[in-house]
């Protein structure tokens, strides 16, 4: 261990590092690109080495400000460095890797030390890597959900908690935006967490900040929750369960994946830290969604319900139609327009069918409806105005303008048009395609981007009619997006040869 000044570097680098002298790190026998632990009095953080003859000096270890400040320490203030020593449990994942399942204690120090920042960035994708291909028991889904909820901020809120979840999956998938408010205008307890998006171009925090503010501590929600009865807020900010967002930041959205049973654990870890008592989850099958066929989204929705029930959490799975985008709005300011647009009486039916259902099943869990009517009653608050007031009493007291309306979202400047190239009937939809090209227009980061469909699966068109249109607020965005649109061809018409095969001339 040794005692270095600091320096606050302005590199434009995400991770920690620690920019050190080429001769600082002969003395200290460390290598480039090492791994070091810089200690102050406040904590310790582990930091990649970057090494320079010229950048800073001898004696002193160059910083971020972001490292700084998680130190609690000033510029030239001495700290402690030393090589870092890979965590015991790391050994315990490449058993995995080899087949092993792991017992309670070994899940417990894995997540101990992903949490403490013990995990290099490859050691984390390693430890999801073997979920994604050699997944989990239940046993060990079990453990991890329950250690990932202890080493979080948990919020106790003294009264049944309401909640609905997706697993994704599905481009457009809107439906929290009308459900929160429908189950608290009902009087239930609906404080929605939701995270940003993984593999879709808008999560539920991506759409609902479009409207109003989304961050919030747990305190605030504390206090806002009850009196509102609902809220739409991003669980990041939370630290409900550290766990999953490490994973989520640095596997899961670079590689695009989301891991069966990690998806498990982090809907349900979360769920504990919320105090949630009764839920619905759905889960959107078909061709182009995580659930391909029907048997998988069963399979997964007794699993779901097997973990809820050993953690306490009354479960109703919904198995739901995915094989094309719901609604016809993709991307965070289309689909927050059309959530709008069905809580004031417009929109696409299927958006409005489908948030009915799911706000129905809460109601019936809550015994607020009989069993099969809870659908009607979800549907008379939206049609009679109870949804739509509660929604801007929640978008008000997020920090939004609660009068906000579907046609004063703005959406992206620059547009164009994927027009069909033939007459006939739309036999089928391409969720990935679709998801694709609302990422290249920008989406979910740029939240004015996206895609609003003309057309979906069983309307006719005519030649030269538009399919859909590309929003995007870049003009080099939106020409890749649409060229990606070309080539990718998101739309299947009755009729359109797919490929041509010969066998060749005749011998």
């Amino acid at each position: 261990m040794t005692t270095l000044k600091t320096k606050k570097v302005d590199l434009k680098v995400e991770r920690d590092f620690a920019l050190l002298n080429a001769e600082t790190l002969n003395d200290l026998k460390i290598k480039h690109s090492a791994n070091v632990k810089v200690k102050s009095d406040s904590g310790e953080i582990m930091c990649e080495v970057i090494a320079t003859e010229e950048l800073i000096e001898p004696g002193f270890v160059g910083l971020k400000s972001g490292t700084l400040e998680l130190l609690n320490v000033g510029p030239n203030k001495k700290v402690s460095v030393f090589v870092r020593r890979r965590p015991a449990s790391i050994e315990h994942v490449k058993n995995k890797t080899r087949g092993s399942v792991w017992k309670e204690g070994e899940i417990r120090s894995i997540v101990n030390d992903i949490c403490s920042g013990n995990y290099t960035d490859l050691e984390i994708s390693m430890f999801t890597l073997a979920q994604y291909y050699l997944g989990l028991n239940m046993d060990e889904i079990q453990y991890l959900t329950t250690f990932m909820a202890e080493y979080g901020t948990t919020l106790d809120f003294e009264e049944p908690v309401y909640d609905k979840h997706s697993i994704g999956g599905i481009p457009g998938n809107k439906v929290s935006l009308v459900i929160v408010p429908t189950v608290a205008a009902a009087g239930l307890l609906i404080p929605k967490t939701s995270s940003r998006a993984i593999t879709s171009p808008s999560g539920t925090a991506d759409t609902m900040e479009v409207l109003c503010d989304v961050n919030f501590t747990a305190d605030e929600i504390l206090e806002i929750a009850p009196k509102t009865r609902g809220m739409l807020v991003w669980g990041g900010t939370l630290d409900l369960s550290p766990l999953d967002e490490i994973v989520i930041h640095k596997v899961e959205q670079p590689l695009g994946i989301d891991p069966h049973s990690q998806m498990l654990a982090s809907i349900f870890s979360k769920k504990v830290s919320t105090g949630v008592d009764h839920m619905v989850l759905d889960i959107p099958t078909g061709i182009g969604t995580k659930m391909p066929t029907k048997e998988d989204a069963i399979d997964y929705a007794h699993e779901a319900t097997e973990l809820g029930r050993r953690l306490g959490i009354q479960i109703e799975a919904a198995l739901s139609y995915g094989e094309q985008p719901l609604g016809k709005a993709v991307g965070p300011a289309l689909e927050a327009r059309e959530a709008l647009d069905v809580i004031e009486g417009k929109g696409p039916t299927s958006v409005f069918e489908k948030s009915s259902e799911l706000a129905g099943i809460l109601f019936e869990l809550a015994g607020i409806a009989q069993p099969g009517q809870g659908a009607t009653l979800a549907a008379d608050y939206i049609t009679k105005g109870k949804t739509k007031a509660k929604m801007e009493e929640i978008i008000g007291v997020q920090g939004g303008n609660a009068t906000i309306t579907g046609e004063e979202v703005v959406v992206g400047e620059f547009t164009s048009d994927v027009l069909a190239p033939k007459d006939g009937y739309i036999v089928k939809l391409s969720n990935s395609a679709i998801k694709r090209i609302a990422k290249a227009a920008g989406a979910p980061r740029h939240k004015e981007a996206g895609v609003y469909l003309h057309k979906k699966i069983g309307d006719f068109c005519k030649q030269d009619e538009k399919l859909m249109t590309i929003y995007s607020n870049s003009e080099g965005r939106l020409t890749e997006a649409l060229n990606l649109a070309m080539n990718l061809n998101p739309y299947l018409l009755e009729g359109m040869i797919i490929k041509r095969i010969s066998s060749g001339p005749r011998k």
